[in-house]
């Protein structure tokens, strides 16, 4: 996501002429020529837009493209524009949910995305929803999810998505031991398991959790 920082880093001008360009690639499929560009902002001769273009290639909005000799400037769409064209919500700050105290209001941070959330989320990283109760002592609560990552290698103790060969899979705190693979839960209903080495499989450590819920009339509702 493009930060509020980057945003306001651009000036007026840029970022109308910024806006001109995402729309123009809406509606036409393609970016303004730079003619284009001088018509609809006035500029006398089209090195005026070339300037601007310049500027929002800096700032990774656009990419120019090598042009021979006389030839119209030619460019595309850079990274950040993708995403400033991304709805985004504020993070206006936290809220207690004990006694009465301020709340601090800042709304520079926005979210668009999951990386945006999970800063750590990495390619190959996936995501899993919770079924059932065993792990929510530790806030893996049912329905919400999970992200796993599977190529990490696992630490004492670390909350696993594990397959156990002849049962199925499961997510459970994993503990190496002389006994064997202890798969320890975090609810006082259920009891800790032990199974052979060679028969659990690792198939990725959480790294990662959330939970989303959607208010309905009488109460939350947990959204899966």
């Amino acid at each position: 996501m493009v930060s509020e920082s980057a945003i306001k880093e651009l000036t007026a001008r840029q970022r109308e002429v910024l806006e001109y360009v995402l729309q123009f690639q809406s509606d036409i499929g393609r970016p303004p020529t730079g003619p284009e560009i001088s018509t609809r902002f006035g500029f006398r001769d089209h090195s005026s837009a070339y300037q601007h273009l310049k500027a929002l290639q800096k700032k990774g909005y656009v990419e120019l493209m090598p042009q021979g000799r006389g030839r119209q400037i030619g460019f595309k769409l850079g990274p950040n524009a993708t995403q400033y064209m991304a709805p985004s919500w504020s993070v206006l700050g936290s809220i207690p949910a004990g006694p009465l105290t301020d709340v601090v209001v800042n709304g520079d941070h926005k979210v668009s995305n999951l990386p945006d959330l999970i800063p750590d989320l990495r390619p190959g990283d996936f995501i899993l929803i919770v079924n059932g109760d065993s792990m929510i002592e530790e806030g893996l609560v049912p329905g919400g999810y999970v992200v796993v990552r599977p190529n990490a290698q696992p630490e004492q103790g670390d909350i696993c998505a594990v397959w156990v060969d002849g049962e199925g899979g499961t997510l459970k705190r994993v503990l190496q031991t002389p006994e064997g693979v202890k798969l320890v839960p975090a609810n006082r209903k259920y009891r800790t398991m032990i199974y052979p080495a060679e028969e659990v499989r690792i198939q990725g450590v959480v790294v990662a959790s959330f939970a989303v819920q959607s208010f309905r009339r009488g109460g939350f509702r947990r959204a899966v």
